[in-house]
């Protein structure tokens, strides 16, 4: 979708996303990325500009903005710091609306105002050594132990658990096979017997603030019960939409940084007497580049508004999220090429913004994962065509 096709509304928020991030996130991207430090500061100065939560109603202290409303946001915030942008997914995406759309009465009151004004940091805990994808095989128990909640196990990959104030983790709260055993319990940070591991090491977004989470007898009172057994796909149908706030965002905003770095770069390297830009071989890597961030950005925009219209299929999330994670590889691959050495120095943002891309494919669902959905779609005749 081009800049006219957008709202006037649309286009003042994407504005003032933009300018807000070029001033105050991009001179830190490669800092955050170095120190491994997840920048909470960044967090709350959106949230004072009323930018983090945007789902929210005005009950919860929301704008309720559009889903399209809140891939521009995270697009842009991405654009100058992935890390920054992971942390805005946090107040956009499964975990919080999970607890808008699950919660019931009291948790949301009590979290969700919290959530808006910047006070509270949700992490989510799902992924399992031997549980990724495949949810209905959570081994992290809850045992029901009076009036309290005893849970034992652990989640890997969790995303800003370092920072996070308060975690929506699923667990096996009945023996019953597969997602039928499956809910949903909130830990508070500083629960006993909760203990948060170290920093993981990883690849891109080093600066996510991931993290292990271990429950040793961990006691937790039973209000905090989310959802009970046997409402997971509740649960799973939040995904969709979590799936297009924030992992294809992402990917495009970066994408689009390398695109941006790339054709300044190569307009301004002079090789054998002239910029290598006037190379027909680096103007057609430029226009594969701009092919593929126009085809990705026209996919998210339009499953973003399926969404809003109440139109959107299963499928729509897969693909798009397919998508958008390849093509952003190959543009932020080719940035990184046309910069020739430099582009594998940490001096410049080619290599950061690659690493950063690359581990998208693979969170938030794989695209193998997103495949299957895809296929088992086709097949079933639910895809139009």
């Amino acid at each position: 979708m081009a800049m006219h096709e957008l709202t006037e509304q649309q286009q003042m928020i994407r504005g003032t996303v933009r300018r807000l991030a070029e001033k105050h996130f991009r001179p830190k991207a490669a800092e955050v990325d170095r120190t491994r430090r997840p920048p909470v500061e960044h967090l709350k100065l959106l949230a004072e500009q009323g930018l983090v939560g945007l789902f929210l109603p005005e009950e919860y202290g929301g704008p309720g903005l559009t889903l399209l409303d809140i891939v521009l946001v995270v697009e842009e915030v991405a654009r100058c710091c992935g890390n920054t942008a992971i942390l805005v997914g946090c107040t956009e995406g499964a975990a919080a609306r999970a607890l808008y759309y699950l919660g019931n009465e009291r948790q949301k009151r009590e979290y969700l105002p919290k959530l808006r004004r910047g006070e509270l940091i949700l992490g989510f805990g799902m992924s399992e050594p031997n549980a990724g994808s495949d949810i209905g095989n959570i081994q992290c128990r809850a045992t029901a132990d009076g009036d309290h909640y005893v849970i034992n196990g652990s989640k890997l990959w969790c995303t800003a658990a370092q920072v996070s104030d308060l975690f929506v983790v699923i667990v096996r709260l009945d023996p019953a096979p597969g997602l039928k055993g499956v809910g949903v319990i909130l830990v508070p940070r500083g629960a006993p017997g909760f203990t948060i591991g170290k920093h993981l090491e990883l690849m891109g977004f080093r600066g996510s603030g991931m993290a292990e989470l271990v429950f040793d007898n961990c006691r937790v009172p039973a209000e905090n019960l989310m959802l009970p057994a046997g409402r997971m796909r509740e649960l799973l149908s939040v995904f969709n939409a979590d799936r297009i706030a924030t992992n294809p965002p992402i990917c495009l905003g970066i994408a689009q940084a390398a695109f941006e770095a790339a054709v300044k770069y190569t307009q301004e390297r002079v090789q054998s007497g002239r910029p290598i830009a006037q190379n027909q071989g680096i103007q057609w890597r430029l226009a594969d580049m701009a092919i593929d961030l126009e085809a990705a950005r026209a996919l998210l925009y339009r499953a973003a508004a399926r969404v809003e219209a109440g139109t959107a299929l299963a499928i729509d999330a897969s693909i798009t999220k397919v998508f958008t994670n390849e093509a952003s590889r190959r543009v932020t691959d080719q940035a990184l090429q046309l910069f020739g050495a430099y582009g594998l120095s940490e001096e410049f943002p080619m290599e950061r913004m690659l690493r950063d891309v690359r581990t998208m494919s693979i969170g938030y669902g794989t695209t193998e994962i997103q495949r299957n959905t895809i296929a088992h779609e086709i097949l079933a005749g639910r895809y139009p065509g």
